[in-house]
């Protein structure tokens, strides 16, 4: 018997089980090896597809997988067929794996007439094979030594790829731009210690460059060269004010103020200071960067900024939009003309006769009469937390201590839908109209003219208004189109926030309307520490 080595465990030796064939007097017989201490069973399936390659058929499968069966103690020899077959020299089938950067070779032993493979017979049947590259001849020598039958045997391994690495910038400043405020023991936002403005001074490095490492190519069994995926590229975006180091791997800050990262750009720009109030003095201010205003706006004045406007003073019915935050550090008394439009978040002490339009979060201690909207939450839970009269509307969450008032005043909280979205939705719905009118009227006119023209009584000289109407038809239905698809567009980006609520820790009034996800529901008696939800396509008043 031939012993099969596979690993040596605790001085015994390990060999799957495999099987031979036996030509002699009585026709074809399988000899069956069994396994020993650990190695693996035969499969009946191996044995029959073995014999089917060979060209052995109609032999007896019952007496096979009897033999099979008894052969897993002790050597077992069973016959099969009455008659003899060709002599079978030593086999060996060879699969590729892992994506061809692996061949795994499984040997077959000769007939008792057949003869084994030399070494140079292998070398030369990989070869036709295609396999190439990465041979482990010690291997394939140590198997002509000592065969190793039925066993799977690594004998060539490809060269792995070795991807690369992509570029990358690191920021060494805040890049978050939903950094909560900190607030007082009695609830109100410390003004003093926002931590959301990324103040820079001159020399500062601003972001660091790693950049890319290129990959490695590999090489399958096959000689084939396999490719490293392409590395990402990164280079600097910035504006003004900013400088790069010598070696390309560092961005300098040129001034003292700020830096805020935009869509991967870095900008570095010096505030704009107003020492006193926003007035007859100043005018309206337009500005690319922050404003920092130490008094108050006054009524009837605009401050437009890229960036992030701070107001120390009181905001009257004036008009701020930021591209970033609007920060105020007492209030706004809109009366009625006021208006704020963030692109960021909105932190105020109180709002009261407003427009509010936030595309992050609002934080007041106060809001009274407005209509405020924000993509995210809206936190009214200062030393008051009152919400009264108006509309609130968030995309996420609306959270108050008191909402409404005993007096019944008109007050609607919204949660669950982009406000902004659902207002493009709005307006767009009522242009759509506006245009199918006009196109309706242009239409009936272009009969009027159609019927005179097959009639003959066309004048010549409206005919240039005839042409120029068939011209503005063409481009209102175009205009409408158009519009019906951004319509489309719009509704598939709107969806509903799942998780979004409406929650008041102390009282919220009779009256007032709360709508979550397009729900509606009227508060007809007051309630207390409690929030809504969506439940089964209603609103539902649960526990905090």
């Amino acid at each position: 018997r031939n012993t099969q080595i596979k690993s040596k465990k605790g001085g015994h030796y390990m060999a799957n089980a495999y099987f031979q064939v036996i030509y002699d007097e009585n026709g074809t017989s399988v000899k069956f090896f069994p396994a020993t201490k650990g190695g693996e069973a035969l499969k009946i399936e191996e044995v029959v597809k073995y014999l089917e390659k060979n060209k052995i058929t109609g032999y007896d499968l019952v007496a096979l997988n009897k033999g099979l069966s008894s052969s897993t103690e002790e050597e077992t020899v069973v016959n099969i067929k009455s008659e003899r077959g060709y002599k079978i020299n030593e086999l060996m089938v060879v699969r590729c794996a892992k994506e061809d950067m692996f061949a795994v070779a499984r040997f077959y032993p000769p007939s008792n007439d057949g003869e084994r493979e030399t070494l140079d017979e292998i070398k030369r049947d990989l070869e036709y094979l295609g396999i190439k590259y990465g041979i482990d001849e010690k291997i394939l020598a140590a198997f002509t030594k000592t065969p190793l039958y039925c066993t799977n045997i690594v004998i060539a391994r490809g060269k792995p790829v070795i991807q690369g690495k992509d570029a990358y910038i690191t920021y060494q400043f805040n890049t978050d731009k939903n950094v909560r405020p900190k607030r007082n023991e009695d609830g109100s936002v410390n003004f003093h210690e926002l931590n959301n403005i990324s103040h820079i001074k001159k020399g500062d490095v601003l972001a660091t460059l790693t950049r890319e490492v290129p990959g490695t190519d590999g090489i399958t069994v096959k000689g084939v060269t396999v490719k490293p995926r392409d590395v990402g590229r990164k280079t600097f975006k910035y504006g003004r004010n900013i400088e790069i180091s010598e070696d390309g791997l560092s961005m300098i800050s040129m001034v003292n103020g700020h830096v805020e990262l935009a869509d991967d750009k870095v900008f570095v720009s010096n505030v704009y200071d107003v020492p006193a109030d926003v007035d007859n003095s100043t005018g309206d201010i337009t500005y690319d960067g922050n404003v920092f205003v130490h008094g108050s706006v006054r009524t009837g004045f605009k401050i437009e900024a890229t960036g992030d406007v701070e107001v120390l003073g009181v905001v009257e019915g004036a008009n701020i939009k930021a591209g970033g935050q609007i920060i105020l550090h007492h209030g706004m008394q809109g009366m009625g003309k006021g208006e704020l439009i963030a692109g960021g978040n909105v932190v105020s002490k109180f709002l009261e006769s407003a427009v509010v339009k936030s595309g992050g979060f609002i934080e007041a201690d106060t809001i009274i009469q407005c209509n405020v909207q924000a993509k995210g939450n809206i936190t009214v839970d200062g030393s008051k937390g009152n919400i009264i009269g108006g509309s609130v509307k968030s995309e996420t969450m609306v959270s108050a201590k008191t909402i409404g008032s005993d007096m019944g005043i008109s007050t609607v909280v919204e949660v669950g839908i982009d406000p902004v979205l659902k207002e493009k939705v709005t307006l767009d719905g009522e242009l759509i109209k506006k245009k199918e009118a006009e196109r309706n009227q242009i239409a009936s006119v272009l009969e009027v003219y159609k019927k005179k023209k097959e009639a003959g009584k066309l004048d010549k000289s409206k005919l240039p208004m005839y042409i120029k109407s068939v011209e503005n038809f063409k481009n209102l239905s175009e205009e409408i189109d158009k519009l019906n698809e951004e319509m489309a567009e719009l509704f598939e980006q709107m969806g509903t926030y799942k998780d979004a609520c409406v929650k008041v820790t102390r009282d919220i009034y009779s009256g007032v309307r709360v709508i979550v996800s397009e729900e509606h529901l009227v508060i007809n008696q007051s309630l207390s520490h409690c929030k809504f939800v969506k439940e089964r396509e209603m609103v539902k008043a649960v526990p905090i």
